[in-house]
């Protein structure tokens, strides 16, 4: 039986909270964000007249980094939830909404606020109304957000998914809430096949399809059920016939499998664009998030101060990168347009991550951390 003496830290406090804590995954945020933010470089690269960087395709980096980070968001939700059950014998709903509101909230609406109101002051009524009530995935689809604050999209689709996930918790057998995940990912996988067939019928239904795409419940769902058998096996509640296949990839030989999988998966995915290729994506990104959590059995790990760094600062990275680059990537257009591929690439890339976190680590210390520090009063279980 695996145990959490290296993986995590794990006491009651005086104050009555428990203690968890994954040594990687911060650095798993921080390289999911800088591939959304490598992404958006080569993206946006043709708006200033830029050449992209030939023979290379990178543009699903994007993509790539926001899989990594639902499939995390999922494990380490449903992992938090189970912990306060396990050491409290219920969830606290009110609280768990409190610290979501407390986390997301204050950067969400700011930059709303910003991008519709100050700088680029783009984007219609509709499109306002639907980010204030956290449908910005479906002005996203509806091609309403302008590019300088379209990341917002993926936040409206977590806090859809914050809305009913915790109620899976009123199940009492965990085995049950097990169950019910893999129903829930089902479930959405016939709505989207559904869909895909009626998107040729109709533009309405097109866009529902676009809609439950991006919605993404199911890259979060298949993070959650990795926690419940990661969780299962470390404290065993119940009895599962696939749980001793579960942890084979614990295994050094099993984990240098999974990471050759994981690396030809994403070549073929950056390099073909596979349809819904995401799924698998969020699968492999699973296993190895569990692995990277199992510190003394993972062969691999992603934890230095740097990349710590850039992981506590990851939200502000990804919602706000793109007010930097795009001033890079005009000041490179007027005042380098002759200079060769290479130059404009390390000033581009160098100057873009650079000021990204620049501005990420102003928004956490500045505007972030008071917001964090009140959500610390309601948390039964910290990090």
């Amino acid at each position: 039986m695996l145990t959490m003496e290296k993986t995590t830290e794990k006491a009651t406090t005086p104050q009555g909270k428990a203690k968890v804590y994954f040594a990687n995954l911060n650095g798993v945020r921080a390289i999911a964000a800088l591939m959304v933010v490598i992404s958006h470089i080569e993206l946006h690269k043709v708006d200033y007249q830029i050449a992209r960087i030939p023979h290379i395709n990178i543009l699903n980096f994007g993509k790539t980094g926001v899989t990594v980070f639902f499939s995390l968001s999922g494990f380490l939700i449903t992992y938090l939830l189970l912990e306060e059950r396990r050491n409290f014998s219920a969830v606290n709903f009110k609280d768990f909404y409190i610290r979501r509101i407390l986390r997301i909230w204050p950067l969400y609406f700011l930059l709303v606020f910003v991008g519709f109101f100050v700088y680029p002051r783009q984007g219609s009524p509709t499109a306002l109304w639907l980010s204030i009530c956290f449908l910005p995935n479906l002005a996203f689809c509806l091609q309403m957000l302008p590019d300088i604050f379209n990341p917002i999209w993926s936040i409206g689709t977590e806090e859809q998914f914050y809305i009913f996930h915790p109620h899976f918790f009123r199940i009492k057998n965990t085995k049950n809430i097990l169950y019910a995940f893999v129903a829930f990912i089902l479930l959405i996988w016939s709505i989207q096949v559904s869909m895909h067939f009626l998107a040729h019928t109709d533009v309405i239904w097109r866009l529902f399809s676009s809609f439950f795409y991006y919605a993404r419940f199911d890259n979060m769902m298949i993070g959650a059920a990795v926690a419940v058998l990661y969780h299962n096996t470390l404290h065993p509640t119940f009895k599962f016939k696939a749980q001793s296949l579960f942890n084979l990839i614990f295994k050094p030989h099993i984990q240098v499998i999974l990471y050759i999988l994981f690396a030809i998966y994403t070549y073929a995915y950056l390099r073909y664009d596979i349809g819904h290729g995401d799924v698998p994506l969020a699968i492999l990104s699973s296993l190895i998030i569990v692995n990277l959590c199992q510190a003394e059995t993972s062969i691999f790990t992603i934890r230095n101060k740097k990349l710590d760094y850039v992981g506590q600062i990851s939200y502000g990275i990804y919602l706000l990168h793109k007010y930097p680059l795009f001033l890079i990537l005009y000041l490179v257009h007027t005042y380098m347009p002759q200079s060769n591929l290479l130059i404009q690439n390390l000033v581009i890339y160098t100057a873009t991550i650079t000021c990204a976190i620049g501005v990420a680590s102003i928004s956490y210390f500045g505007y972030e951390k008071p917001f964090l520090n009140l959500k610390k009063r309601f948390q039964k279980i910290t990090q």
